[in-house]
This record gives C-alpha cells, structure tokens and sequence, in this order.
C-alpha cells in the first residue's frame, strides 16, 4: 500500500476517467489527513480528495461503484436499508461470522466494517444538505421534467418525528403545568413568576418552542422588532395544550382564571375562554373564590394567634342597588344596605402587644381627671415650632413647584433650606412592614343605629380572633368607626355595670376613621371661606375653577377628590400672589436671582405677616375703620390651607407625631365651626393620649392605629378608614358581582377573597404589561387655573393692606380656630362631654355558663 499523503494524489483532469489507481483509492480508504482521526476523519480524507476531482470523473466513479453494488445483488435503495442498521440482529450476525475468513482484512469483521462506514456516514456534516437535497432536489429547467424525489415521504417521515419529539416535550412539561385544586391558596398564586416559567418552558419543551416561535413571527422581525416579544404568546400557547391533553395541567388556567374574575369578565365569556383553554369555567371561579376566602380567614387565625398581637378593624355601610330587568310581587328593583368590615394584623417585628392590665389601672384613674384647656393648649404651644418649619417647607415647595421658578435648574437647589425637616415620628416603610388586611364575609346588615353599630363591631371583633387568656387578660383591640347621628352614652353607661368584661366589650378600643375626619376637615373650611360670588371666597374660585357640587357637604362621590385639589390650587395660588408681593417682584422668575437665604427669610415673613393667627388678631385689633376685610379673608385661608396641607402630607408620609401636633387645630376647627361629633371625637382621643392610655398603650395606637400601608412603600399610608372605602369600593366597582345570582348570599362568600384578586391583579399585570400602564389616570396640568386664580388675586390685591375695604356680612369669613380656641367656650364643652362619659365600670367576671373561647382553642374559620 502506498504511503503518499492526500496531497500528492493527481490533479482533476490529468488522468482518464477510468484509470484510477488502487493505490490512490486505497489511501483515500485508508489514510485520513494528518490530525484526523476515526470514521469521521476518513469522510472528511476522502471528500477532500473528491474535491480535487471533476464531476465526470466522480460520475465515473459512481457508475463502477454501482456495478459493482448489481454485481453484487445490490441498489442503493437495498445498500441504504442494510447499512441503517437492518444487519445488527443476532440471526445476522451468527450468518456474517461465517464470512469473517474470506474478509479482505482479517483483522475485522463484515460487521465492523460497515459499522465503521456507516458511523463516518451518520456523523458527517453532510447529512442535512444530502436530506435536503433527497427531498428537494435542484430544478432543471431546460428539461421540463418536475423531479418528486423523496418529498412525499421525507414530509411524511418528518412529521412523524416532529409527533414524536412534540409528545416528548409535553411529556417534559407535565410537571411544570401540574396544579391540584387543594394548591390553589393565595401564597401559590403569587408566587408563580410568569418570566422565569416562561424561561423554564423554553428549556423544557425546547423543539415544540422553536416550532411555535417560528410559526409566531418571521426571521425579518425577529431581526427588526425592538418591543415585540412572542415569548408570552408562545408559553400561553404550551399552557392551551397542556391543559387539552389534562385537566390537571392547569396551573396557569387556574391563575388567570383569578385574574380575568378580578378584571369583571363575565360568567359567559368565562365559559368561553373556558372552551379554548386559556382559563377555568365559571363554576370553578366561583367556587374557588369561596374556598379562598375561608383559606384567607384560616391565615388570619395563624397570624394573630402566631404574632399574638392586638387586631384592628374598620367596618362601614354597604349600600347596592338590585335591578330587575322582570319585575314581580316578589321580585322588584330596589336598593338596599349591608355593612363590609376588614380586620388588620401587624407584621413589625418591633411590635409589642401593651399591657392589658396596665390599662385597665390608668383606665379607672384617668377617667378621673378629665382634661382642660389648658392641657391642649400646651399641646399647641409645643407643637409651634415645629409646626412653623413644616409651613415653611410647604411655602418653599410651592414655590418650586411653579413653572416660572423652574426649581431644576435653579443653582442652589440643593441647598438645605429647601429639605424637608425631618419627621416627627415617623412609621417604618418596607414590605416586612406591610399591613395585612383581611375582609370578613358582607353582611346583609344595615350599619345605621346604636344597636347595630355595637352590634357590628362585637361581630367583627369576635369573628377575627378567640379572645382572652385564661386569667381573662387582655389584648386591646381597635375598631375604626365612623360617628353616629345617636347618642351613645347611657347605652356604654348601662353596658359598663355588666356581668363580665366580655358583655362590658372592655377588649374594643373604638376609634374615629382620619380619612373621615380629613373630610369634615374640608367641609369646615369650605364652610368658612365660601362667601358668595361678589367677594373673593371659595365661591369665586371654585366658579372660576369650575368645579361644580362642592358648595353642599357630602360624603359621597367623587367631592373628597374634588375639595382636595380645589383647595390645594387655591392654597397655591394665593401663596404664589404672596411671593411677588412679599418679594417685591413682578413675576416669580425674578425670584431666582435671590440666594436661599433671602428665600427662607421671605417664606418666614410669609407665614408670620399672612398666614397666621398672630396676624389674624393684628388686624382685627385695628378700627373697624381702618380694617381690611378682604386681607383679613387671606389671612385666614392661607392659615388653614397650609394647615390642611400639612395635615395631608402628615397622613401620606405615616408621621403621627406631626398628626398628634395638628389636633390641637383640628379640634379648635371643628369646635369653632359647631361640628359637635368630631370634638367630641378629638376629645375623647385627647383624654385617651393623656390621660387614660399607658405610655405603652399611646405608642401602639399612635402607630398602629392610626394609619395603613398595606404596601409598605414610601408615602403609600393611608386612614383605616380610607382602607375600608377601598375595600367598599372593590364590592361595588372594582370586583362587582352582577346577574341574577348578585345576591348578599352570593357576596357574603366571596368578599372575603377580593384581597387575593387585588393581588393577583397586580401579580399578573406586573408581569405581562410591557407599556406600564399606570393604576391611576393622568393628573391633568393645573397650572393654568392656579395663574388664573393668582392673576385673579393680584389685580383684587387681595394681600395688601387698603384700611377701609370692607365687605358684606356673608363674605367676610369667620376664624373658626380663634372662636374653638376660646377658654371659656371650650371648657365649658369639656365639662359637658365629660359629665356625660363613662367614668366608671364594673370589676365583676360572672360567667354564665363559661367564658368565651380561649385563644389557645380553634375558631372555625367558616365564622370570621
């Protein structure tokens, strides 16, 4: 055998196309090139080998190969089916031994050989393009032959392997797709992470995603497209399938299926989506919004007897109207009432449940020792100071909110002077500090008397925990109500001699709602400052505004929303007027010329000489004469406007300790303004903080009853109140139940569940939506009707002194604060409200026949 290397074999053309030699073949069968080794190295010897020869010489080739293949009883059809693996039973191999004698190489067997050769084959690069070429063979188009080649059968061989490795990676995705209904709990829902399950199915099933990544877009846009990702429509597309083939394989069907509930999707379109398996039938949703809701309660049990905490709770009317398409005798549209109630539980690992017994003690001594007016008079002598900075900040904040100063790109504007002075007691921020709420079941229960208030409130309180320890101690517990137009007070006095603690409700701290209190707070100052249209009041603004339906106190609606924004505008407008004219300029822009220190000493001047009780009585020291009733009516409304501001911002950031400061306000507003339910209210908060809470006791309520965050970012506190109009409006709106089966029964079972479908909510719409569409509208630009207003104020001169201006009755507006704040008045308040408090109660623990359920004992959660 010859030993020359692949490079010396004859150059194409230089030979006949018969004459060639053995030893030139035999080294091409032979000798691989240098570094290659194996059957794959010697298809790779000889295809450089061939590459050096013309195709006619290779054809010539060819044809002796197959002659000799016919000599041999053999066609390449035959040659293929043999060399496929069709020689390795044992039958042949027994029959092949008995040629092992006459092989040409001793050394081998028959069946190593072709082993060899048909490894070389089916590892070889080659194999793609010679299948393709089997299936799809070059056009010749000068021959008007139309050449079928192998394509009928390659398709149909493709396509049953393509079965094949599709059925394997469904197969592979069972697991992933497997949900049993006993799973379906809120914690599994939320913690089904859409993008890494979509990640986790592209490596599961990784040939049936390329096929249907392929059928979802073209190479041009997966080249193109910046945005566009069919990933998710891909992984839906597995989720169809999976749930097809089992029911069982519905782990994200059961997922959206919460999700399209909670987005008001119908029963029918339900039962739609149902039938091209993108979700669960409406029985199903229904059913499992039930069982999620007893699951819910379960939770809250463990949490309360796990934390071994106080609970708070809020509850409210639920008013609904029934529309009866068929009206009968017994079947007729009306409108009716229930009432919602939600229990809080505390996740701050700092919290510490206050000593029951503590209270009860301080409790009998304070009750006492009423407060007086002096008491909330140190309260606010306290508080100024800091009061003053936090007025300062928010005229300095106006300042720079305005378009005309341009604050971003003011040279000092990290200057210390516009910080925002730091909290007073602030409440901690985090998801560990999240409050968890919980809505017990609807009840078809009007809120609307003294009995049904009490009522309510034992119900909430006893369907949310097993109460006392055996010794009977307790941990108190608040319950946020709103005010009722009846009286309650020989009601707790007759119920404070009762048998036990239990009957005496000794373990409900009830407390006012801030959101309602907020509100009253509004309508005060609208009630002050209206005036009519010919003076410079509310009434003017608002007309300018156009803001319809604030002229009428109301609870409902949207006029919360409305007063807000009508009173921030008008606060900054007139505080705007008061920088050009304090600041001596003719528009704010020439107010970036002054250096931060002028603008603090201005923003002082502004609160002392305009915003302010001091300046108030300044001018109303003067003759009448001399008096200026327009300046009077700015001095005021800056005054409360900033204060209403204040107390705004207190809530939303969670300072109490700035809330605590302002009650003192607060309560000389509602006094002066003859809003009896809310002063006494505030005078029952202020005994409480003063005298009748341990210290302990102040600190939990100041932080824990006061304000909610249920999501534990920054600035996301709000009034438990506030919570309950969320939740209210969730039963109404947001997750409304509607059709012949919206009855109280139907919503009584699934209120319960409406924080799950909050949380899936946002669950999913975190995920999927790529364009962040927001949870709440555009705030529209004000800054034209606040320049309109300030334009309005500027020409009128509302903040200079002209003596002499005066105005009619109806438009000059009372200060509510000086006529609150009057000693006399206010103690004479005091000592009517707590003549008629309860001052005393009952030690007495008669039980008849046991005490209630200890706490160490099971509630059956079909009762929260």
């Amino acid at each position: 055998m010859p030993q020359n290397d692949m490079e010396d074999f004859a150059e194409p053309g230089t030979d006949d196309d018969n004459d060639d030699s053995d030893d030139d073949v035999d080294a091409c069968y032979n000798r691989p090139a240098p570094g290659t080794r194996g059957p794959l190295g010697r298809t790779n010897a000889c295809m450089r080998y061939l590459e050096n020869l013309s195709h006619r010489r290779i054809a010539a080739k060819m044809r002796r190969v197959i002659d000799n293949m016919a000599n041999e009883g053999l066609d390449v059809a035959s040659f293929l089916y043999y060399l496929s693996w069709n020689l390795d039973s044992k039958d042949d191999e027994e029959e092949l031994a008995v040629d092992d004698i006459a092989n040409t190489h001793p050394h081998q067997s028959n069946l190593a050989v072709i082993r060899y050769a048909r490894t070389g084959f089916t590892n070889c690069s080659m194999v793609p393009e010679i299948l393709q070429s089997l299936r799809c063979p070059p056009r010749q188009h000068d021959r008007g032959v139309r050449t079928q080649a192998a394509r009928v059968a390659m398709d149909e061989w493709s396509i049953s392997n393509v079965k094949m490795l599709i059925d394997r990676d469904m197969q592979s995705l069972r697991t992933m797709m497997m949900c049993k209904q006993s799973e379906v709990t809120e914690e599994y829902l939320l913690s089904i992470d859409l993008k890494e399950s979509v990640d986790e199915a592209r490596t599961m099933a990784p040939t049936l995603w390329e096929i249907l990544l392929s059928a979802a877009s073209t190479p041009r846009q997966c080249r193109t497209n910046k945005k566009k990702n069919p990933s998710e429509a891909v992984f839906i597309t597995l989720c169809q399938l999976s749930f097809s083939r089992s029911a069982q394989r519905s782990k994200f069907q059961k997922l959206m299926s919460i999700y399209f509930k909670s987005c008001g999707v119908s029963g029918k379109a339900a039962d739609t989506l149902y039938l091209w398996k993108i979700c669960m039938n409406q029985k199903w949703i229904y059913g499992t919004l039930e069982r999620i809701g007893h699951s819910n309660h379960e939770r809250m049990l463990r949490d309360i007897h796990t934390l071994g905490l106080p609970i708070s709770g809020s509850h409210d009317n639920l008013n609904l109207g029934f529309k009866t398409y068929e009206q009968q005798t017994d079947n007729k549209s009306h409108f009716d009432s229930g009432c919602a109630a939600t229990i809080y539980t505390f996740s701050d690992p700092a919290c510490v449940a206050p000593d029951a017994m503590a209270f009860q003690e301080q409790w009998r001594t304070g009750t006492q020792d009423p407060i007086t007016s002096l008491d909330i008079f140190d309260v606010e002598v306290r508080s100024a100071k800091r009061l003053l900075q936090e007025s300062k900040y928010i005229v300095l904040k106006i300042l720079t909110m305005s378009t005309e100063f341009d604050f971003s790109t003011y040279t000092s504007k990290s200057h210390s002077v516009f910080a925002q002075p730091p909290p007073v007691l602030p409440l901690p921020t985090g998801p560990e500090y999240a409050t968890r709420q919980y809505m017990l079941h609807t009840e078809h229960q009007e809120e609307a008397s003294l009995k049904e208030i009490r009522t309510q409130t034992r119900q909430s309180s006893h369907k949310a925990r097993t109460l006392a320890e055996e010794d009977h101690s307790l941990a108190r517990r608040s319950t946020h109500r709103l005010p009722s137009a009846h009286t309650q007070e020989d009601a707790e006095k007759m119920q404070s001699w009762d048998l036990n603690w239990w009957d005496r409700m000794e373990e409900i701290l009830e407390l006012f709602g801030w959101f309602h209190a907020q509100i009253a707070q509004e309508q005060s100052i609208i009630k002050q400052h209206y005036g009519t249209s010919l003076g410079l009041g509310l009434k003017t603004a608002f007309d300018m505004l156009e803001r319809k339906g604030l002229g009428a106190p109301s609870v409902q609606g949207n006029y919360h929303q409305t007063a807000h924004e009508a009173l921030k505008h008008v606060t900054m407008a007139h505080v705007r007027d008061l920088w050009q004219v304090v600041g001596g300029v003719e528009n704010l822009t020439e107010l970036r010329d002054k250096c931060p220190e002028e603008l603090d000493t201005i923003a002082t001047r502004i609160i002392m000489e305009y915003a302010s009780t001091h300046a108030a009585s300044t001018l109303l020291e003067k003759k009448r004469d001399d008096q200026d009733d327009v300046l009077l009516n700015s001095v005021l409304y800056c005054r409360d406007g900033i204060d209403y501001w204040n107390f705004d911002e207190a809530m939303q950031s969670g300072d109490v300790g700035r809330m605590e400061m302002l009650m003192p306000r607060l309560l000389y507003r509602f006094h002066g303004g003859n809003n009896w339910k809310y002063t006494i209210e505030l005078l029952e908060l202020f005994q409480g903080l003063l005298r009748e809470w341990p210290a302990d006791l102040r600190i939990f309520v100041m932080r824990y009853c006061w304000l909610a965050n249920t999501t534990g970012r920054a600035g996301g506190f709000l009034a438990y109140d506030m919570c309950q109009e969320h939740n209210i409006r969730d039963i109404k709106y947001i997750f409304m139940v509607l059709g012949p089966f919206a009855t109280w029964e139907y919503i009584r079972k699934i209120s319960a569940s409406i924080p799950t479908q909050r949380k899936v909510k946002d669950h999913i719409e975190g995920n999927f939506n790529h364009f962040r569409r927001g949870k709440s509208h555009t705030t529209p630009d004000a800054e034209k009707d606040i320049r309109n207003l300030q334009g309005t104020y500027h020409e009128a001169e509302a903040h200079l002194y002209v003596p002499g201006r005066h105005l009619e009755a109806k438009d000059r507006a009372k200060d509510f604060i000086a006529l609150g704040s009057d000693p006399i008045k206010l103690d004479a308040t005091i000592n009517r409200w707590s003549e008629r408090r309860t001052s005393s109660r009952a030690t007495t623990e008669d039980w008849d026949p046991e005490p209630p359920v200890r706490s160490n004992e099971t509630e059956d959660s079909s009762n929260a």
